[in-house]
């Protein structure tokens, strides 16, 4: 039987449409609920907003990430949970497709099509990251494994059927330390509290993961025994340049919103666009704004070279997520009171940008990796 012919890569213009109209329009929804109705999960599938970095093989586009990163930054001009999807799901095939067996690659295909739902779990409330995480998994009698441990704001916990659950596997701390699991969601003895809530990107349904002695099968493992790290990598360094365009892309929305309340608002007969005060904030926004974009094109094309960017994708995201919110402090200025109202999308906006300070490692854990790099050269 011949392979379906795969659907036509979404056209840009419509793509940023179905992001800034028909999701904005469920937003309020979204933030009463917490939850991205089922209907807009359906349409964001059928526009072929997870197809588009996965290739041909999983059936995706395989778009390089120069011509990826301007449909990210256009869905990240609508609601949180919009970016999100397009973000986790173009970027969490990765370890599948690199480490996984043939059944861990086949869920790799089912996330591209939308009938799948994989969540990357690695933060810990007992500790930090990387080789600082506390959740153990021991050789099992059966040739299995035993992991106990928890994990804490886990995106898309509400609905995943698999989990990227990386663990230590021994105790030396070491780069080798760490061994990485495909646990399905119905596994017996994994508890999963979706009930976390946060400031914004809501509908993305953060939750803990808790476990203990949760026996799963040796062909769970993704990758070898002490290639965790790796495993992780593979999804944060291209994470860290998601994010960093998303930042654009937000911050690029609150610009639009700024401009667009300071041509209709009005203070002694005249719009206070004509204020130097508020062109100033609107000069340094835009500044901001082609500073970040440039810095991430940038990245994409080490990327697509297929060079490391483990240290230059922490600088773009310490970059970005500070000027991200300097754009966003210039737009709640631009709006005044009524910014601070519910009733003004930059409330929203300011919300949801504050959840890149988290995203992926802090700011000082980017200053971290960067200082390192650059000490060490």
């Amino acid at each position: 039987m011949a392979a379906a012919a795969l659907p036509d890569l979404p056209d840009l213009a419509a793509f940023r449409r179905f992001f800034l109209e028909e999701f904005e329009s469920a937003a309020a929804e979204i933030e009463a609920l917490d939850r991205i109705p089922a209907a807009l999960l359906d349409r964001t599938a059928a526009l072929g907003a997870y197809r588009l970095t996965p290739p041909a093989e999983l059936g995706g586009h395989g778009l390089r990430a120069g011509d990826y990163l301007p449909y990210l930054e256009a869905a990240a001009m609508g609601p949180g949970a919009g970016r999100m999807l397009v973000h986790v799901n173009n970027g969490i095939w990765r370890p599948l497709a690199q480490f996984g067996s043939p059944a861990q690659r086949a869920v790799a295909a089912e996330l591209a099509a939308g009938a799948a739902c994989v969540a990357f779990a690695l933060t810990e409330t007992a500790g930090g990251t990387g080789r600082d995480l506390h959740s153990r998994a021991v050789r099992a009698a059966s040739g299995g494994w035993l992991i106990s441990g928890e994990k804490h704001l886990i995106t898309f916990a509400d609905r995943a059927d698999h989990f990227i659950l990386v663990v230590a596997s021994d105790d030396r701390g070491a780069r080798d330390s760490l061994t990485a699991f495909l646990v399905r969601r119905e596994t017996a003895g994994f508890e999963i509290d979706a009930s976390q809530r946060t400031m914004g990107i809501h509908g993305t349904g953060h939750g803990w993961l808790r476990y203990h002695d949760m026996e799963v099968p040796d062909s769970a493992r993704l990758g070898e025994a002490g290639q965790g790290l790796e495993v992780a990598l593979s999804f944060l360094d291209y994470s860290r340049l998601s994010l960093s365009t998303c930042m654009v892309g937000l911050g690029q929305r609150a610009l639009d919103e700024a401009v667009a309340f300071a041509r209709r608002r009005t203070t002694f007969g005249r719009p206070i666009a004509d204020r130097q005060a508020v062109q100033a904030h609107i000069a340094d926004m835009q500044a901001d704004l082609h500073a970040g974009r440039a810095l991430v094109r940038a990245v994409a094309a080490v990327y697509d070279a297929g060079e490391d960017i483990t240290a230059i994708a922490s600088a773009a995201k310490l970059f970005c997520l500070n000027m991200v919110g300097r754009v966003t402090d210039h737009s709640l200025r631009v709006h005044g009171g009524w910014g601070y109202t519910k009733d003004a999308p930059i409330e929203r906006v300011y919300r949801d940008a504050r959840g890149f300070w988290f995203e992926e490692g802090t700011q000082e854990t980017q200053q971290l990796v960067v200082a390192r790099e650059v000490l060490g050269r």
